[in-house]
């Protein structure tokens, strides 16, 4: 009996022309293309389905016509052991119909810059740029290592992030690690590291918040740096002309993110309570026109109290302050603050070979930085 090959995915989508995606308010996102087809394991990607008699439609459609139901499949597939005549990926990662067979590859090699020719990079699988990820654009994979240089751009990764060349840019260049992230070296970006950040160069005027450790091996100046236990900084600490530099150990970095926006938003909310107030002043008219928004900013400022209340009644949100350490082997400079716990201390500058750490309620300070 012969069968037909039914594809539940685009086999000719790689030879297809990138088309920016429409918005529903009828827009063009130039951002998103549909760079890549994602399957999960176990996921059906195509079926053996009988012919029907004297059916010549689907030869003549150039389908794949076979009384031999072996599938035409390479890496990443397997034949679902329930139905042989149906073929599921065997891991995460992105599917392609090549050189006549069916291969989900766990890896999405990118040779190319990411920007307009690519769009936005979004893989459930490990993502590895070979050049530079463009002003505006994103990428989203398990792991994701890049090549070139990262500028004012955004990448999440469930696991780790490697960049060699490096990140610039301005406020909207973030990255989120869910375990470690690694750099060349990074200027006024914001990082997030699960577990450890490690800056092989420097970091300049950064915001930097590692879950566990937080390790710079030239010089860390200016921004600020959010540590659940360490931070070693090889050359230099601080001392970027007239900017500060602070380091706060001993919390839930996540946390202490959260905390920050929760602020934010209670700010800008107490900020809204008095302009409507003033306007229900005017007349009576104003008092009914601005007298519900007064009350929906005033219940959204109670709710802004009880996130705040719950993020920090966890138990978790603390470390033991007593094993945090910031390590400098090398000097301190001018305008160095670092907390631990509920303790501060204004670092004198030209502090050299020095580790600073936390007793019995203060922050002291001790030589040599690195005990033999």
């Amino acid at each position: 009996m012969p069968y037909v090959l039914t594809f539940h995915f685009d086999p000719d989508f790689e030879q297809r022309r990138l088309r920016p995606k429409n918005r529903d308010d009828g827009s063009v996102d130039q951002f998103d293309l549909g760079y890549v087809q994602n399957v999960a394991a176990g996921q059906s990607l195509a079926e053996w389905t009988p012919l029907p008699p004297g059916d010549d439609a689907a030869s003549a459609a150039g389908a794949i016509v076979s009384e031999n139901t072996t599938f035409p499949h390479g890496e990443g597939c397997r034949v679902d052991p329930d139905n042989p005549l149906r073929l599921l990926a065997g891991v995460n990662g992105h599917v392609a119909f090549i050189d006549g067979r069916i291969t989900v590859r766990e890896t999405l090699a990118i040779g190319c810059d990411i920007d307009f020719h690519t769009g936005n990079i979004v893989a459930v699988g490990d993502v590895l740029i070979g050049g530079d990820i463009r002003p505006g654009f994103m990428v989203m994979g398990r792991n994701v290592t890049v090549k070139g240089s990262v500028v004012s751009a955004r990448i999440r990764a469930m696991g780790n992030i490697t960049c060699h060349s490096g990140i610039q840019g301005g406020n909207r260049t973030t990255l989120r690690a869910g375990k470690s992230l690694r750099a060349k070296f990074c200027e006024n970006a914001v990082l997030h590291a699960g577990d450890n950040i490690l800056i092989d160069a420097s970091s300049m005027h950064c915001r930097l918040f590692a879950g566990e450790k937080l390790a710079v091996k030239g010089r860390l100046v200016g921004g600020e740096a959010y540590c659940g236990e360490a931070v070693y900084v090889g050359e230099q600490l601080g001392g970027g002309g007239q900017s500060q530099t602070r380091l706060l150990l001993g919390y839930d970095p996540e946390r202490i993110h959260k905390d920050q926006h929760l602020k934010a938003g209670m700010r800008q909310t107490l900020l809204d309570i008095e302009t409507y107030r003033l306007e229900m002043g005017r007349s009576e008219d104003a008092a009914k026109e601005f007298g519900p928004a007064l009350e929906q900013s005033r219940q959204r400022l109670e709710t802004f109290k009880r996130q705040l209340k719950k993020l920090w009644d966890n138990p978790a949100a603390m470390r033991r302050f007593s094993s945090c350490r910031v390590i400098v082997p090398g000097r301190i400079g001018a305008n160095v603050e670092i907390s631990i716990g509920e303790a501060t201390l204004a670092v004198p500058e030209d502090t050299r070979d020095a580790v600073v750490r936390y007793h019995a309620g203060e922050i002291i300070v001790e030589h040599p930085a690195l005990r033999k």
